[in-house]
């Protein structure tokens, strides 16, 4: 198999492409009251996907609701 198809880029690009999305998930979930490791790590290895499945279902843990 030709590696060229497989490495467009070099590993570092996507690497730090894992690390910036991961550093978004940590911060959505610390925000919504999480701990920031799990949101960094959704974030680092699903990428975009992780990060709008944690804007999606992540609900606010701070906000108070109908039961409280």
């Amino acid at each position: 198999m030709n590696d060229e198809l497989l490495l467009m880029f070099h590993p570092a690009v996507y690497i730090a492409i894992g690390v910036f999305f991961g550093a978004v998930g940590a911060y959505l979930a610390e925000q919504r009251g999480r701990t920031h490791y799990k949101g960094f790590l959704v974030g680092f290895f699903f990428g975009l996907l992780g990060v709008l499945s944690l804007v999606v279902f992540l609900k606010n843990k701070n906000t108070p609701t109908a039961e409280n």
